[in-house]
């Protein structure tokens, strides 16, 4: 009789967790929303325009002026990229025309869930450039995973890319020694997004000063709203595929400039990582190099002052 009354109670116990973890997903899912509609105002004042491209809408940002054209790539993954490379553009758009593109998926862009092959994007990129009326030739600067991108648009479309800029930039080799993730790897992921979960771990003191409160805000709300999205996942799917594409071709007859980390947040050795570029550059006529001691994802952040020296001086070799 005592163990019937144990169960039963416990079975109420039960219930009653259940009906209050429904109440409170209910509460989250709620505020989220209220959330999301309250945030469609601050976005309005996000930087870039948005371009047409393929039936669907991207953001281009596009500052400065000169003679020189930079065109920032941003990393995979990267939630609001117009804001991301603020620290390095806003030295470096007084003396070039500096452009963010984000990609579908990225920033303001629309979510696309279709395959996303390589070279589709980069021709995305460039259409998207061509509607924002930035011509060629660019200097790209891809940072991370984007240098992927950048090496199959040089090979593809060489009177369009003039040198690259490397931020800590992948090349292939670096995909041959990673587990990439297999389709739907990130469904709970998304799931917890949409429920709202994120929130709990996004605040605006996450941001270095140099953004605005209000560019703060922004920054949390994309990360809300476009973390860990299809798009991410389907680019990855796909990167084989563009690493095998790179391989097969010549490599581009430009100018880079590497700007190299200590890898930390690569899930690599400082050595394994730098290999990568040195294996694929050893080749090539001219290549330079700045080292810093500061993790992958910081570089942009940490670094933007001595990088904005480096690409200057070597934006002046160009020209002499």
């Amino acid at each position: 009789m005592k163990i019937k009354n144990i169960m039963k109670t416990a079975g109420k116990v039960l219930l009653g967790l259940l009906i209050l973890l429904v109440i409170f997903l209910l509460i989250l899912f709620t505020y989220h929303r209220i959330m999301l509609n309250k945030e469609d105002e601050l976005l309005k004042n996000y930087p870039g325009q948005i371009v047409e491209v393929s039936g669907h809408n991207m953001n281009v940002y596009a500052e400065g002026d000169g003679e020189h054209t930079l065109v920032f790539l941003a990393p995979a993954g990267d939630t609001s990229p117009a804001l991301t490379f603020k620290p390095l553009y806003s030295k470096l758009n007084g003396e070039y025309e500096t452009v963010v593109i984000e990609k579908f998926g990225y920033g303001m862009s629309d979510v696309v869930d279709s395959d996303r092959d390589y070279l589709t994007m980069v021709n995305e990129c460039r259409e998207a450039l061509s509607k924002a009326d930035v011509e060629a030739p660019y200097i790209l600067c891809p940072f991370s995973k984007s240098g992927i991108d950048a090496l199959i648009w040089a090979q593809e479309y060489p009177d369009e890319v003039e040198a690259i800029i490397s931020i800590d930039m992948a090349f292939p080799e670096a995909y041959s020694e990673t587990e990439l993730p297999e389709n739907g790897s990130t469904g709970l992921i998304s799931v917890l997004k949409e429920m709202g979960f994120v929130r709990f771990f996004v605040n605006n003191g996450m941001y270095p000063d140099i953004y605005s409160s209000e560019e703060k805000a922004m920054l949390s709300a994309l990360i809300c709203r476009k973390y860990s999205n299809c798009v991410y996942v389907n680019e990855i799917l796909t990167l084989p595929e563009a690493c095998n594409l790179i391989n097969s071709r010549s490599k581009p007859d430009i100018p880079i400039h590497l700007f190299l980390t200590n890898a930390s947040g690569t899930g690599m050795d400082k050595q394994t990582w730098h290999g990568f570029s040195q294996n694929y550059v050893k080749d090539m006529k001219n290549v330079t190099v700045t080292e810093f001691d500061c993790s992958h994802g910081s570089i942009v952040n940490e670094k933007s002052e001595q990088m904005y020296k480096d690409i200057k001086a070597f934006i002046e070799n160009l020209d002499n």
